[in-house]
């Protein structure tokens, strides 16, 4: 078995109140959030979509 691989989509602190969902495959932040758990969940959407199509 390997080691499960590393989400595509995460999020990042921009400052207080101010999170947005970060792409480490092109390294562009998109998708602003006031909330960390509003953007885990843009995040996490994302990253289900990614793995149907991968």
């Amino acid at each position: 078995m390997s080691a499960p691989s590393q989400p595509r989509y995460v999020v990042e602190k921009h400052g207080p109140g101010s999170f947005y969902v970060y792409d480490t495959a092109t390294g562009v932040s998109r998708h602003p959030s006031f909330t960390r758990r509003g953007a885990q969940k843009i995040a996490d959407r994302k990253n289900a979509a990614h793995r149907r199509t991968a």
